[in-house]
């Protein structure tokens, strides 16, 4: 027989979060710590430690991760396509689909993540998360050279940091099926895993295929909601939604690219006497975490995170919030949770 599963009750502003610990690679609390979102429609919300988005972490404890979910799908069959959720999962997902080509030594990795940013580029299909705060996710077709590899994957790969009912996750799969319905297999790639064994089947048989959930952590959880706890007003987020932004967006993973070819950007010259703090911005995250590794590796004391639009409250695991205009010109507030004060902050952006 196997063993209990390990609960561990969580209070947050919110309620109360009973979670029960299936499996762990490696210890939960080593990777998660929670908050409570500004956001109605979902008011729990699973910090990860280990993603580089609302929490600073260390690029190696990153890459990491990202080498050890890499290695649960570099031998799946190809052509392979990976796709990272925006805006948590893209320098997850990438991550991920980078190690993989490096571990098995393969040039048929296709990476692409969604985006909410629109271009003067083919839209190969486009889906709605439902419990998110700026829900219309946006996947292009690749540019010309990539498309048959786009078309002809045998393998998709869907790589998000948290799987709570799968059902992103389910309507981007089909989305792709319905351009390539050749694939064979579906792989649900995450840090943390919250699905049942019937919500797994349930997802099986809604693709008609084979799916395969890789995680590092699997369990359960369930959130009682206190009584006495006001609920926020959630922000207002919307875009203009004729606003191109080819003038501002140029990270290739929006149009795709090959996974294992990572060509590493000039590294700037920054003082060794004060720790680091190294800033991603929304969706361009994975080249500000491979500039913050190499700095680590240089013996540079870094931490990475990220910006984010996600509101959250201050409280729990969050101990700071700064908000501000977006640097993409859409008037959205973005935010940047848990910033160091000891640290310099370096900003890496991705437009002019």
């Amino acid at each position: 027989m196997g063993l209990a599963p390990r609960v561990v009750p969580v209070r947050i502003r919110a309620g109360q979060l009973t979670i029960r610990v299936r499996r762990e690679e490696l210890p939960l609390e080593d990777c998660v710590a929670y908050a409570t979102r500004q956001n109605p429609r979902r008011l729990y919300l699973f910090v990860s430690k280990v993603l580089g988005k609302h929490w600073p972490v260390r690029p190696g404890v990153m890459r990491d991760v990202q080498r050890r979910l890499a290695g649960k799908i570099a031998d799946l069959p190809g052509p392979m396509l990976v796709i990272g959720l925006a805006e948590t999962a893209t320098a997850l997902g990438r991550g991920v689909a980078e190690e993989a080509a490096l571990q098995a030594g393969r040039d048929d990795v296709l990476y692409q993540q969604t985006t909410r940013y629109l271009l003067s580029h083919h839209l190969a299909f486009g889906f709605d998360e439902c419990h998110s705060h700026a829900p219309d996710h946006i996947v292009y077709l690749p540019d010309p050279p990539l498309r048959s590899l786009f078309r002809a994957a045998r393998t998709l790969v869907l790589v998000d940091d948290e799987i709570s009912t799968g059902r992103t996750l389910i309507e981007l799969a089909r989305a792709y099926i319905g351009v390539n319905p050749r694939i064979e297999r579906v792989a649900l790639v995450c840090i943390t895993d919250w699905l049942s064994d019937d919500r797994r089947l349930e997802l099986a048989d809604a693709l008609e295929r084979p799916v395969l959930f890789p995680a590092l952590i699997e369990g359960d959880f369930v959130f009682d909601l206190d009584p006495n706890f006001p609920p926020p007003d959630l922000p207002t987020a919307v875009a203009a939604g004729d606003r191109k932004h080819d003038a501002v967006v140029t990270d290739p993973a929006r149009t795709g690219l090959i996974a294992g070819r990572w060509i590493p950007p000039p590294l700037p010259d920054l003082p060794r006497d004060r720790p680091l703090a190294v800033i991603g911005t929304g969706e361009y995250a994975y080249t500000p975490f491979r500039v913050a590794l190499a700095l680590e590796e240089e013996g540079h004391d870094v931490r990475f995170q990220s910006t984010t639009r996600s509101p959250i409250l201050i409280g729990d695991a969050i101990a700071s919030r700064r908000e501000f205009p977006d640097n993409y010109g859409d008037g959205i507030a973005n935010y940047l949770y848990n910033l160091e004060p000891r640290r310099l902050p370096v900003i890496c952006y991705e437009h002019p």
